[in-house]
């Protein structure tokens, strides 16, 4: 299979489709020949950018000679700008390969393409894109995931030319909870990371996440090497009931507000600490009743 440069255009000019766009021209070489949005500010943004042939907030300009869209909207809009797409007369739809990027969403969302002869796939890029400016460095790093009708896998890999080993198959059955563990990995780890910060707030320390950070990499490092089950430390782990529940009083007395986080946490960790076989099954059962004794406290 030799290299070959797809004519692309890019549905949604926001962060998404923006760190796609990067990884598609600079680091892959391909043309992007059109770019649609609705806003006015993400298109003057895109076309600062990229070098690209019509910037339009019309999907009817979507020009006929496009072999590969993107659509990089929101998850809720996917579906009905795929099949507005589809009805487009100047579209060669047997020659079309059209993707989205939704983390949750199946290629089931794009059957209205596949059904006029378009190949379809859900790819979704496995990174945190929180702003618009990153290096090809970072871009190359970045890990796909892909479900899709049966030729995207090999189209998929051409248009990667050199960079398919960063593609990953998955299943439509497994987007939802693969999603689930993204969120986890991503959103909810920035949630933490907040939660720490208001702690030290509420501690009145001059602290912030950032402090722990040796703290933080060494156990990420250790979750790494060991696994995450056998990285696990701290008071549950240790079995120290008593710091627990000292914990438990002193957020229900300063911090309401964070109680449910911290005790949703400790029943995980108190089933992984079991797991581990650190605690045993009494002693688990008794956590687990401390714990549960102070959810909906005020």
């Amino acid at each position: 299979m030799t290299f070959k440069i797809f004519n692309i255009a890019i549905v949604g000019a926001g962060r998404v489709g923006t760190l796609l766009t990067k990884f598609l021209s600079d680091v892959l070489g391909h043309r992007i020949v059109a770019v649609i949005s609705r806003s006015d500010d993400s298109l003057n943004r895109f076309t600062k950018k990229f070098k690209v042939d019509i910037a339009s907030k019309s999907l009817s300009d979507l020009p006929s000679n496009v072999e590969v869209i993107f659509i990089t909207t929101p998850d809720s809009v996917v579906k009905d700008v795929a099949d507005k797409i589809a009805s487009l007369e100047n579209l060669h739809f047997k020659n079309l390969t059209v993707y989205h990027v939704s983390g949750v969403l199946t290629s089931d969302v794009l059957l209205s393409l596949h059904s006029l002869g378009a190949e379809i796939g859900s790819l979704h890029p496995v990174y945190s894109v929180s702003h618009f400016d990153y290096s090809v460095d970072e871009l190359k790093k970045i890990k796909f995931t892909l479900e899709g009708s049966k030729r995207i896998y090999d189209i998929t890999k051409w248009l990667f030319y050199n960079f398919n080993e960063n593609i990953f198959h998955i299943e439509k059955s497994q987007k939802i909870l693969y999603h689930i563990a993204c969120v986890f990995a991503s959103n909810y780890l920035v949630s933490l990371l907040n939660a720490v910060d208001e702690v030290f707030k509420k501690a009145n320390l001059n602290f912030d996440h950032k402090f722990l950070l040796p703290l933080i990499d060494v156990s990420l490092k250790n979750a790494n090497e060991l696994g995450a089950v056998n990285a696990l430390t701290g008071p549950i782990e240790r079995g120290d009931f008593e710091t627990v529940r000292l914990h438990l009083d002193e957020l229900k007395d300063k911090f309401p507000e964070i109680l449910p986080l911290y005790s949703s946490l400790a029943i995980e960790t108190i089933r992984i600490a079991f797991k581990k076989k650190s605690i045993s099954a009494n002693l688990a059962s008794q956590m687990l009743n401390l714990v549960s004794s102070y959810i909906g406290k005020k």
